[in-house]
C-alpha cells in the first residue's frame, strides 16, 4: 500500500479517535457531574471549549510531525541524487517503478536536471550573469581597504572597494619591523576566485596588527596557503622592514613588480612561474636596492590581458611617462599610473580599461 492511501487513512483513523475521546469526555461528565437536582455543577461550555482547544493541539503536533517526516525524506531523495552523481541508489533502485516514493524520487530528480539544463549554451549569458552575482555577493564579505599608517612607508590601492568581483584581492598589514603586502586572484572572476579571496582574507586578518615580524608574516601564509590545492592563484606577496632596502617576497605573476626610480625603471622578477604551484617549495626570493623615495608597484595579470600588451610593452609605455611627471606620493603615482591606463585603453576602444585592474603603489620614505 503506498503512502498516498497509507497516509489518509491514518490521519483520518487518528482523527476519528480523537474526536470519539472528546464525545466520551463530554457523555462523562454530563453524567456524573450533576448534583440530586438535575442541574450541572460544571460550565459544558467551557468543558467543550477546553477539550476542542486539547484536541486541536493533539492533530497541529500530528500536521507538524507529519510535515517533518516529509522535508526530510525530500531531503534524503536530493541528498541521494546529489550523492549518487544522477545514478539511482540501491534503496530507491529496489522499489516498485508504480509506488509514490519512486515517483516522487524521480520527479524531484528531474526538477533538478531540468533547472540545471535550463541554462545552456542558448541562456549562457544570463548563465554568466548568475554566477557573477554569486561572485559579487560572495566577495561584498571582504571589507573595503583600509591602509594602516606604517612608518617609513606612503601606500595606495586600486580599487579600495572591494565589492567588484573582478578585482584581485589587496591587503596592507602593519608588521613589527616593517609592512606586509599582498595581491592574489585569478585571471577571470568566478564563485571560486571570489572564495579563495575570502580565504585568504581570513588568513591574512589573523596576523592582527603589528604583533609579528615581517619574516614571520610571509612563513606563516606560505605555509596556510599549501594546506590548500589553490589551483592557477596568481599572487604576490611581499615584506619590506623599516630599517632595510631589502625587499622578501613570493610571487607568482605574468606581471613582474616594477620599481621607478630616479634612475629609471628597474624589472623584479619572481621564480618564473605565472602562478602559484599547490605541490611546490615556494622558496622565498630577495630583491636589494629598494632606496628610500622609491616606488614599487604592482598590477594585475589581467592588465595584460586587457590590453594586449606584454609586460615589456606595458613598461616601455611607462618610461619617459613617468620620468617627466615625477610624482611625489604614492596617490600621485597611482593616479598617473590610472591616467595612463585610461589613455591606453581608449587607443584601443575599451569601454572601460580600468574595470577589470587592480593596482598597488608602495613608497618608501625612510
Amino acid at each position: 500500500m503506498s503512502y498516498r492511501v497509507k497516509l489518509p487513512i491514518l490521519l483520518g483513523t487518528i482523527s476519528f479517535l480523537f474526536f470519539f475521546i472528546h464525545f466520551l469526555f463530554a457523555e462523562f461528565t454530563f453524567t456524573h457531574w450533576q448534583n440530586p437536582k438535575g442541574e450541572n455543577t460544571l460550565n459544558f461550555n467551557l468543558v467543550g471549549i477546553y477539550s476542542s482547544f486539547l484536541l486541536a493541539l493533539c492533530i497541529s503536533f500530528i500536521v507538524y510531525y507529519f510535515l517533518g517526516f516529509l522535508y526530510q525524506y525530500i531531503l534524503h531523495i536530493i541528498f541521494h541524487i546529489q550523492d549518487s552523481e544522477n545514478q539511482i541508489p540501491k534503496d530507491i533502485r529496489n522499489l516498485n517503478r508504480n509506488s509514490d516514493e519512486y515517483k516522487i524520487y524521480k520527479s524531484v530528480m528531474f526538477t533538478l536536471l531540468q533547472g540545471e539544463e535550463g541554462l545552456g549554451d542558448e541562456q549562457f549569458e544570463n548563465k554568466f550573469d548568475w554566477k557573477t552575482i554569486q561572485a559579487s555577493s560572495v566577495n561584498k564579505q571582504i571589507p573595503d581597504i583600509k591602509i594602516p599608517n606604517i612608518l617609513g612607508f606612503d601606500v595606495a590601492v586600486f580599487p579600495s572597494m572591494m565589492r567588484y568581483a573582478g578585482a584581485d584581492y589587496i591587503r596592507i598589514v602593519r608588521a613589527k619591523d616593517g609592512l606586509f603586502g599582498i595581491i592574489a586572484g585569478h585571471m577571470e572572476p568566478g564563485i571560486l576566485e571570489s572564495s579563495e579571496k575570502v580565504f585568504i582574507h581570513g588568513i591574512v586578518s589573523s596576523f592582527g596588527d603589528g604583533l609579528f615580524s615581517t619574516e614571520e608574516l610571509l612563513e606563516k601564509l606560505k605555509f596556510a596557503l599549501h594546506q590548500f590545492t589553490f589551483l592557477k592563484l596568481k599572487l604576490s606577496t611581499f615584506v619590506i622592514q623599516n630599517k632595510d632596502d631589502k625587499m622578501s617576497f613570493l610571487h607568482y605573476m605574468d606581471m613582474p613588480i616594477f620599481q621607478f626610480s630616479d634612475h629609471g625603471i628597474q624589472v623584479i622578477e619572481g621564480s618564473g612561474d605565472d602562478h602559484w604551484y599547490p605541490n611546490h617549495k615556494h622558496p622565498i626570493s630577495m630583491a636589494d636596492g629598494i632606496e628610500i623615495g622609491d616606488y614599487l608597484v604592482w598590477a594585475s595579470d589581467r592588465t595584460l590581458t586587457q590590453f594586449g600588451l606584454t609586460s615589456f610593452e606595458i613598461m616601455e609605455e611607462f618610461v619617459d611617462y613617468l620620468l617627466d611627471l615625477r610624482p611625489s606620493s604614492a596617490r600621485q603615482m597611482l593616479l598617473a599610473i590610472a591616467k595612463k591606463m585610461s589613455a591606453l585603453g581608449k587607443e584601443r576602444n575599451l569601454t572601460n580599461p580600468m574595470e577589470k585592474l587592480s593596482i598597488l603603489v608602495v613608497r618608501r620614505n625612510k
